[in-house]
């Protein structure tokens, strides 16, 4: 079964179709909207609630990914809204994540080491294969699909300040998010393949004279939603 995590103006996977589950974690219950797409079921949980009404530091990222453990996910999709850094990328552009800078998220699994230490690898943090698919599902279906992302992830729910924005472009990153290293960490310690996007909703703090707003970010998110849905639907097909 094939996991969806959604973002910023990612609510419904198919909007009144499926079956809301419940699920019980050691971290805390959690809806998750199941999906029946062909002869597959989808898990997709909106990571920010039905009303975006959980801001990214009040998010449970724990339960959430335990909880497509619990129903048994084999591969997991993720889209992040995120800021560019790099005028490589241009708003409303999708882009392969490849690589993420977590350095002010800490999150993990691991609160004690009762049962042994665990220290995981993080070489590569997300599926070659998982990529390798979507590219080619964008390929097909006529998407322009970036490369070479690398996402920051810095605490919401503000907007980062220029000087950070400057410290994380010297750090490597072309891409900043509020939410992404929290999960890539989590799905990476359960070892679940992992592949994600971004959507490239806004130019990040002192790239552009522009004033950021979140406005800006669901319009320009709801302009490129209709191909994130057309890769999930494609992708379904890949895994079993």
């Amino acid at each position: 079964m094939l996991g969806i995590v959604g973002g910023s103006g990612f609510y419904f996977l198919k909007k009144n179709k499926g079956k809301t589950r419940n699920v019980k974690t050691p971290y805390g219950n959690v809806e998750v909207q199941v999906v029946k797409i062909g002869k597959k079921e989808v898990a997709f949980i909106p990571r920010h609630g039905k009303e975006h009404n959980l801001p990214p530091h009040k998010i449970n990222y724990r339960a959430n990914i335990y909880a497509l453990k619990e129903l048994g996910v084999t591969a997991v999709f993720a889209t992040y809204a995120a800021g560019l850094i790099s005028k490589v990328y241009r708003p409303g552009d999708l882009i392969l994540i490849e690589d993420f800078i977590g350095l002010f998220t800490p999150m993990t699994f691991y609160d004690d080491f009762s049962e042994g230490m665990r220290h995981m690898d993080f070489t590569y943090p997300y599926n070659k294969d998982l990529q390798m698919a979507v590219e080619a599902r964008a390929k097909a279906n006529k998407i322009t699909l970036k490369r070479k992302g690398i996402i920051a992830t810095m605490h919401g729910p503000r907007f980062e300040t220029k000087a950070e924005i400057k410290a994380l472009k010297k750090a490597g990153a072309n891409l900043v998010s509020m939410t992404h290293a929290y999960e890539a960490t989590l799905i990476g310690e359960l070892e679940i393949p992992f592949v994600a996007i971004a959507i490239g909703t806004n130019y990040a703090c002192g790239i552009t004279k522009d004033k950021l707003s979140q406005e800006e970010v669901l319009e320009v998110f709801e302009k490129s939603k209709g191909q994130v849905v057309t890769l999930i639907d494609e992708l379904i097909k890949t895994v079993e």
